[in-house]
């Protein structure tokens, strides 16, 4: 069971967590740790520590750096691992820490080769931006050869702890504001319309859709402490969502989006969102996934339109692409110089069975294409 830790000045509990600690991995952005201001409120609680840095990785990292993170991590042995950062960071902190005590190299987990037999050291999650709740899930995403592979373990993989202190995020430039929140309101709306939902994930899901759509246009555009304080919420929520039921087809094509074309990984996923509000919608006996039923899905997507206040599907496509152009976010292929050649390159790598299969709707390649071409 995760200890949770949330709100400002949250991070103060961090003292009494590490009383009992000397030798601490602390897994940072390479920017990030010192802009978020998490350095200065951190480090009067290490100065009696033993602590071995490492953010020598990229904001999507690959299969080589957590071969090197590991290799530091081995030769430390910790007692402890704090990641303070991104969705990324976080990640990577729960990579390393479970897999180096784990026989084998990172290929056979990431390939599910092999099971994780041993746990990690505990694992305290700080996140620094508002976005993919990475602290409240039990998988992390890694990239080999620009395909995105996922690690997952639902006994040793979620953090000990999380400490979500919204004052870390104040300092994030609205770019990176708008598109982690679209990740968590994203997340949100995946994880209630997924095959994978259950009354707990859809809980979460609505409650962090509901406080995201109100809080997104606020804390991009004009933000302050609640504002902050309310999209935190909204990230951790759909962290707890997608920990239940995990994501869904926008996501799978997000991931060559972002590893081809370098586009922050929510605003890859909110690319799709609009156009499968309304494709889903139009769920039918013939290419519905779910096994309780055409008429639950439609009850759960007309659950989601009316959460946006909307009539219809399409009336929810519009609103959704209207509220990315509110908060300076693209949604147009090519204006984000992604012409055919792109396209075809993200159909042919953006097809994740374990996503694709818990979309309520069948989605074929050819359904993509015809996706695309509605927001070339």
């Amino acid at each position: 069971m995760q200890k949770e830790f949330f709100g400002n000045n949250s991070i103060k509990n961090l003292e009494g967590l590490l009383k009992n600690y000397k030798k601490i991995f602390l897994v940072t952005g390479k920017k990030s740790y010192t802009n978020s201001g998490a350095e200065k409120k951190i480090k009067s609680y290490l100065l009696d520590k033993n602590v071995t840095f490492f953010n020598d990785f990229s904001p999507n990292p690959n299969l080589d750096e957590l071969k090197k993170a590991m290799k530091f991590y081995k030769k430390f042995d910790p007692d402890l691992v704090i990641a303070v950062g991104g969705g990324s960071v976080i990640d990577m902190g729960k990579m390393v820490n479970l897999l180096s005590h784990n026989r084998g190299g990172p290929i056979d987990y990431i390939k599910k080769i092999k099971k994780h037999e041993n746990p990690g050291k505990k694992l305290i999650a700080i996140p620094t931006t508002s976005g993919t709740g990475s602290e409240s899930t039990h998988f992390a995403t890694i990239y080999v050869d620009k395909k995105k592979y996922s690690i997952a373990d639902k006994k040793f993989m979620l953090p000990s702890v999380s400490i979500v202190d919204p004052s870390f995020t104040e300092s994030i430039p609205k770019k990176i504001t708008a598109s982690t929140g679209l990740d968590a309101i994203c997340q949100g709306i995946e994880s209630y319309w997924a095959v994978n939902s259950t009354k707990q994930s859809r809980k979460y899901a609505k409650e962090s859709i509901e406080i995201g759509l109100k809080t997104i246009e606020k804390v991009v555009n004009n933000p302050d402490k609640k504002s902050r304080l309310n999209m935190a919420k909204v990230a951790h929520l759909s962290g707890k969502a997608i920990n239940i039921s995990k994501t869904t087809a926008c996501h799978s094509i997000s991931y060559p989006i972002t590893s081809y074309f370098n586009i922050p990984h929510g605003h890859a996923v909110a690319l799709t969102m609009g156009q499968f509000i309304e494709f889903n919608s139009s769920v039918s006996k013939s290419n519905c996934n779910d096994k309780r039923g055409v008429k639950f899905v439609k009850d759960r997507l007309s659950e989601i339109i009316n959460l946006m206040g909307c009539k219809d599907a399409t009336d929810a496509k519009t609103f959704f692409y209207k509220l990315m152009e509110k908060i300076g976010i693209e949604y147009r292929l090519g204006k984000l110089n992604i012409d055919n050649n792109g396209r075809k390159l993200i159909v042919d790598n953006g097809y994740t069975a374990d996503r694709m299969n818990n979309n309520p709707r069948l989605v074929t390649k050819e359904d993509i294409k015809n996706i695309f071409e509605k927001i070339k």
